[in-house]
């Protein structure tokens, strides 16, 4: 097997981000700082401020938990700005 077969393998098997988790994460991005509601696939509700973004993981402030929770962006459901 060639590289570029197992790389494509790899990208095949990789959940893809959906359109709906693409415009989540650009609101999250676009918050400026405030809080939100974050709702996510497993059931859970963060009252939450973004701190960091990677490509493939957001990290947000819990304002609830006082902790940091890292997260995938596979998992978001929904986001609720007011």
């Amino acid at each position: 097997m060639t590289i570029t077969q197992i790389l494509g393998i790899i990208l095949y098997m990789m959940k893809q981000v959906t359109k709906k988790q693409r415009s989540a994460v650009t609101a999250i991005r676009n918050s400026k700082g405030r809080f939100f509601g974050l709702y996510t696939k497993q059931g859970s509700v963060h009252n939450a401020q973004l701190v960091n973004e990677t490509d493939n993981y957001i990290t947000v402030y819990d304002r609830n938990l006082g902790e940091r929770v890292k997260l995938a962006k596979t998992s978001i459901e929904a986001v609720k700005i007011s």
